[in-house]
């Protein structure tokens, strides 16, 4: 989209996986050669990137999220959501009867192949951002928790734990990703170190926040990640969420919050970035 408001076309037999494959240059040419030019108000918005090859989300990246001022991390948690879960602005988020808990978070979308790269060259490998709302059911999460038999460190016995049930299935089912409503390339929004962040569900604030809470920067978790899997063009690193409202959180703690009774229209704002609105049903 141009500065007027004008979404640019590039031909139907030209993708955005396709334009972040051929490279920064080849990208800017292509749109900048483009005649067609559409009013946003005539088009329908779809994810920015349909299908990334991976989407690596970081988890409890703020202290809000750990549940306390008193404690951080060493290095950054990540968990997966799969490609196919992807939706765009507009489109309906399924909760199936499953209590859901949205969460805002900047996403990071990668423009060049990285493999175990600095965080000085990591801000050159993002070519820009998207507002992802990490959508998680943790009714699902609490369902798969177990027990097994499990060493203790101190004594050596072994002993019979619960353990916390793996997040995957509570991430990823169909409509669990929205993304949009666009990518703003890196050197539009500049210094993403303290954009606002915020979630309202029909019409009340439950999540509020900045980026500036974050304990590692986008950079930094596309390094991290990078050190250990190669990250390619199209790929998307969400960067995280932000805390609850004491109104909405009341007396639960973070990882307890959902939507309820579950039906309403989500809009998640990241200051220089954009709104992503999108319908529980």
């Amino acid at each position: 989209m141009d500065e007027k408001g004008h979404v640019v076309g590039v031909g139907p037999e030209i993708t955005m996986q396709e334009l972040l494959d051929a490279g920064p240059r080849t990208c800017w040419r292509t749109l900048e050669s483009s005649v067609e030019k559409v009013p946003q108000r005539d088009v329908v918005l779809m994810a920015p990137v349909p299908r990334p090859g991976k989407i690596l989300a970081a988890i409890v990246n703020t202290k809000a999220m750990l549940g306390g001022r008193d404690l951080s991390l060493e290095r950054p948690r990540i968990d997966m959501k799969a490609p196919s879960a992807v939706i765009g602005p507009d489109e309906t988020i399924q909760s199936r009867g499953s209590p859901i808990r949205p969460e805002v978070e900047l996403a990071a979308i990668v423009g060049r192949r990285a493999s175990r790269v600095g965080v000085v060259s990591a801000k050159r490998v993002i070519f820009g951002y998207t507002v992802l709302n990490d959508v998680t059911a943790p009714r699902d999460s609490r369902a798969d928790a177990y027990e097994a038999y499990r060493r203790n460190p101190e004594s050596g016995e072994l002993r019979k734990v619960a353990l916390r049930g793996p997040l995957f299935r509570s991430k990823n089912h169909d409509t669990f990703c929205p993304m949009g409503p666009w990518v703003v390339t890196s050197g539009e929004v500049g210094d993403t170190s303290a954009l606002k962040m915020t979630t309202t569900f029909r019409g009340e604030l439950v999540q509020t926040g900045s980026t500036s809470e974050y304990i590692f920067s986008p950079a930094q978790l596309v390094s991290y990640i990078s050190s250990f899997l190669t990250l390619e063009p199209g790929d998307v690193v969400s960067c995280g969420s932000v805390g609850w409202t004491a109104r909405a959180l009341g007396n639960r703690d973070p990882t307890e919050y959902v939507c309820s009774p579950g039906h309403g229209q989500l809009e998640l704002s990241i200051e220089r970035v954009g709104s992503l609105r999108n319908r529980l049903a």
